[in-house]
């Protein structure tokens, strides 16, 4: 039997030719998965589209004449080939735009903001005007070229105008193999891309600029014996694993950063900046090379203590549990009495973690006692258990504001939703709690309110299924910390708004591509108010299609429930109410 250290040193190595062998010139051929806002901050990812037929892609500036001319007939081929499975998109690869300024363009089609340019880079994208057809599927470029010969094509008969697009679509849609005709270059504005003229010839210095991103964004879960299936312990894993990184980091799967970063100002989230996306993939196009023979990966940071806050003033064990090697785990409630002689205010909550290579998250509540241990279901409702904290990888520790603590009363126990993966291997997971209580009574009291709804349908297949909900009215005025929204394997996006007394309303939150894989945390940099009177609004979109790769079954009829085949809409958001 191979060993996993050996057939890892197996698959670098095969990595490492792959890695070769793919330059970026392949990739423009051949197409490749991307994701992308656009101006309205909805998510879109390519491969997400693959039960349509084609992708249209018009490469757009505001400012450009060709752009703007161009317009009108996108939108009359978009209106006509409406009912034939066509998705189209405009590409802005201009830096200068931003998501209000295209908005006050009042364009109806989707504006995709390719503001680090990885996206034109990918395609080889040379001028504003280009067109493109892709397959959504294999993600193959099926046609490149002019939109009409109206449009930035040099000497063109304005009387005799030539569809090269639609005559293109049409032969997709034909599903016609013949080889298609020659069309003349396009002669729109030159993209101008800003990492040529930041990086010019030279190469990327893998210790010097590659190394702090991957230390900063990635290796807090790639790492040994961790979360993450590879860990970036190398130069050679990393030049062996670049494609693969290439492809995550192009379509936002990682690092796992699913919020919206153009909504609301964040105190360490998971996301990567435009500087850092360039960086890593102008370093990869380039070979993912290496200067000299110094490779800081190789060098083990230190050993993070069992407990970095210092020991806790409580240590609960969360009851161990044995994890297959493989398979579906599904989600396991735990239950744990704590027989405090009084009430105590909660300041930290640490985690000492006794798997990380299967422990996904953890969920702690304040449960009331009374709820029989035998209902699964109802020590994890809202009604009986109140959200305390959340672990996911990388975040060992949650520590509540100066001012702030949350009260767990005397006689509540702890209940505990956790979720599993299995990692290849049988293992035993034993898991610390520690809590951290305050001396004194803090001046705000946490409070976490959920908007939640608690029954609702989604039929088999359908990809854009939208629900509401909303909190009462808060009695008191509140400060708004962070939010910790959560559904199950069908969760697509979702936003949360507050609606104000006067009417109106203010998103706060927009996590436009929600992962399953990653439940996260986020907390804003600084508190919001909300007057009293204010509540709550969400939006959250499912999709039980086959498009979503994290569905674990598209011919179900999906329901709420506790199960990872089931689903719910339960969006924890902690706030502060004035003692």
């Amino acid at each position: 039997m191979i060993s996993s250290k050996c057939l890892k040193s197996f698959m670098t190595a095969v990595l490492v030719v792959l890695s070769i062998a793919v330059s970026a010139a392949a990739l423009a051929q051949r197409g490749s998965d991307f994701a992308l806002y656009d101006q309205h901050g909805v998510f879109h990812q390519i491969s997400r589209y693959n039960e349509s037929e084609a992708v249209v892609l018009f490469v757009y500036d505001s400012n450009d004449k060709a752009s703007a001319e161009a317009l009108p007939l996108l939108q009359d081929l978009r209106e006509r080939y409406r009912d034939e499975s066509v998705v189209f998109f405009l590409l802005d690869a201009n830096q200068q735009d931003t998501r209000d300024s295209v908005l006050a363009q009042n364009v109806d089609i989707p504006v995709l903001l390719d503001s680090a340019q990885v996206v034109a880079r990918t395609l080889a994208v040379v001028t504003t005007a280009e067109s493109f057809i892709l397959d959504p599927d294999s993600h193959r470029i099926l046609y490149r070229g002019p939109l009409d010969s109206r449009i930035a094509v040099p000497d063109a008969d304005p009387a005799m105008p030539i569809p090269y697009l639609e005559s293109a679509l049409k032969a997709v849609l034909a599903d016609v193999d013949d080889e298609a005709p020659a069309v003349p270059a396009v002669a729109g504005t030159p993209i101008k891309y800003e990492y040529k003229e930041r990086f010019g010839d030279r190469q990327i210095s893998y210790q010097d600029e590659v190394v702090p991103i991957l230390r900063r964004r990635c290796t807090t879960c790639h790492i040994e014996d961790g979360l993450a299936p590879w860990a970036m312990v190398s130069h050679r894993m990393m030049q062996g694993w670049s494609p693969m990184v290439r492809e995550v980091l192009i379509t936002r799967r990682m690092p796992p950063g699913q919020i919206d970063t153009q909504i609301g100002e964040w105190d360490d989230i998971h996301d990567i900046s435009d500087e850092e996306l360039t960086t890593l993939v102008h370093w990869i196009d380039g070979g993912a090379r290496r200067e000299g023979d110094a490779d800081p990966l190789t060098e083990l940071e230190p050993v993070d203590p069992a407990w970095k806050l210092g020991e806790p003033d409580l240590i609960v064990e969360v009851p161990e549990e044995a994890i297959p090697a493989t398979g579906i785990v599904d989600f396991k409630i735990k239950r744990v009495a704590l027989d405090l002689n009084e009430d105590k205010w909660i300041s930290a909550v640490a985690y000492n973690v006794g798997d990380r290579t299967v422990l996904h998250s953890l969920l702690v509540h304040a449960l009331d006692p009374t709820v029989p241990a035998a209902d699964l279901a109802a020590q994890v409702d809202a009604d009986n258990a109140e959200f305390i904290s959340l672990y996911v990888p990388g975040r060992t520790e949650e520590v509540f504001a100066e001012d702030a603590g949350f009260l767990l009363q005397a006689d509540r126990d702890l209940s505990l939703k956790l979720r599993y993966v299995s990692s290849g291997r049988e293992t035993v997971d034993r898991t610390r709690i520690g809590l951290y209580f305050r001396d004194t009574a803090p001046e705000y009291a946490i409070r976490n309110v959920i908007t939640l709804n608690e029954d609702f349908t989604i039929a088999a297949g359908v990809d854009n299924h939208v629900e509401t909900a909303q909190t009462p009215a808060f009695e008191h005025d509140v400060y708004i910390e962070s939010f910790a929204p959560q559904t199950h394997t069908r969760g697509k996006s979702m936003t949360i708004s507050a609606l104000f007394p006067d009417g109106r309303e203010q998103v706060l939150l927009n996590v436009g591509n929600y992962n399953f894989n990653w439940q996260m945390n986020y907390r804003l940099t600084e508190r919001l108010a909300l007057p009293a009177g204010s509540r709550l609004v969400s939006t959250t979109v499912f999709d039980n299609s086959p498009a979503n790769p994290h569905n674990v079954d598209p011919e179900a009829e999906v329901k709420v429930g506790i199960t990872t085949w089931d689903e719910i809409f339960s969006h924890h958001v902690r706030v502060l109410e004035k003692r």
